[in-house]
C-alpha cells in the first residue's frame, strides 16, 4: 500500500471515530466549553433610559443632536484554532502503541473538528514545528475537518522544536477575533510563560500534553542506541544502570512540572494524555467542568 492510500484510510477510520464520539458523547460539552458567547454590533437606536451610558456612540449623537446608543446582537458563531506540534519527537510510538504522538493528536484534533462543525462554527488549523508552518484559516464544514486530519497525518515530522513565542505570535497575526486555542504538543521544549501568557491574553487556551509512558520511565534492558528525532544525534546509553534511569526520571518529571506550573499560573485548563488511553473521558470532563465554571 502507497503512503498516499495509507493515509487516506487512516483519515477514514480516525473520521469515522470522531463522527461517532463527537455525535454521541461530547457535542454539548464542547458548546457549553466556550466561554460564552461574543457580541457583534448590530444597528444604532435612540438613547432610552436605563441605557447602559457606555454605549453611547458619540459621533452619531453629535449629528444627530440626540443621543444614540449602538445595538449588539449575541453571535452564535465561535472559532476554534487547532495548533498541533509536528516536531519529531511527536512521531515517536514505543512498542505496542499502534499511535506515534503525532496520530493521537489527529484523533483529538477529529473530534474537535468534528464538534465544531456540528454547531455551526469554524475550525482553522495551525502545524507548526516544521521548517514552515502549516496554516489553515477557520471554515465551517465537514470537508474542513477532513481536511484538518488529512494535513495533520501527511505532514512532515522531522524537525525540531519551534519558539513557542513563534507560534503565539502567528496565531496572533492570523486570528484576531477572540477564538478557543488547542494548543496539542508533548512540550518537550523549554517553558515560556510569556508566550502561554500572550496567547492567553487574547485568546481561550487550552494546552493538551501528549506523552509515551516509555518517555517516562526507561526500561532496564542493557545497551542501546537513542537516536534524537530532531537533530538526528545518536547516543550509546547502558540502561542497566539504575542511577541513570532513576536521573532520567527525575529530569522529565521536573520538566513536565515546570510546565504544569506555568499552566497553574496562568489559570488555564489543560490536559495529561498518554497515548494508548481513551481521551474521550478526559476531554469531556475538562469541558464539563469549564462549562460549569462559565454557569455561574
Amino acid at each position: 500500500m502507497d503512503k498516499a492510500q495509507d493515509i487516506l484510510n487512516k483519515v477514514r477510520r480516525i473520521e469515522l471515530r470522531a463522527r461517532k464520539l463527537a455525535t454521541e458523547t461530547f457535542s454539548g460539552e464542547y458548546r457549553s466549553g466556550f466561554r460564552g458567547q461574543g457580541l457583534d454590533f448590530d444597528d444604532f437606536r435612540e438613547y432610552l433610559a436605563g441605557d447602559d451610558p457606555r454605549f453611547i456612540d458619540w459621533k452619531v449623537t453629535a449629528r444627530m443632536n440626540t443621543p444614540f446608543v449602538r445595538k449588539f446582537r449575541e453571535s452564535r458563531e465561535q472559532a476554534l484554532i487547532l495548533a498541533v506540534d509536528a516536531s519529531g519527537s511527536m512521531r515517536y510510538a514505543s512498542q505496542g502503541h499502534d499511535d506515534s504522538k503525532l496520530e493521537y493528536a489527529a484523533h483529538i484534533a477529529a473530534v474537535l473538528a468534528y464538534s465544531a462543525a456540528k454547531n455551526g462554527d469554524k475550525c482553522g488549523l495551525l502545524i507548526y514545528g516544521q521548517q514552515t508552518h502549516f496554516y489553515l484559516p477557520p471554515a465551517k464544514g465537514m470537508k474542513q475537518t477532513l481536511r484538518i486530519i488529512r494535513e495533520i497525518l501527511s505532514t512532515r515530522t522531522d524537525e525540531k522544536d519551534d519558539s513557542l513565542n513563534d507560534v503565539a505570535d502567528e496565531i496572533l497575526s492570523t486570528q484576531r477575533k477572540a477564538a478557543m486555542v488547542v494548543l496539542i504538543s508533548d512540550f518537550w521544549a523549554t517553558t515560556d510563560r510569556r508566550a502561554l501568557g500572550k496567547l492567553a491574553f487574547k485568546h481561550e487556551l487550552i494546552p493538551i500534553r501528549i506523552v509515551d509512558n516509555r518517555e517516562l520511565v526507561l526500561p532496564d534492558s542493557g545497551r542501546v542506541i537513542f537516536r534524537d528525532p530532531e537533530n538526528g544525534d545518536f547516543l550509546n546509553v547502558n540502561l542497566e544502570n539504575a542511577s541513570l534511569r532513576e536521573t532520567h526520571s527525575q529530569l522529565t518529571a521536573q520538566h513536565r512540572e515546570e510546565w504544569a506550573r506555568d499552566f497553574k499560573k496562568l489559570g488555564l485548563d489543560y490536559l495529561d494524555l498518554q497515548t494508548g488511553d481513551d481521551y474521550m473521558a478526559p476531554l469531556r470532563a475538562l469541558f464539563s467542568r469549564r462549562s460549569r465554571q462559565f454557569s455561574h
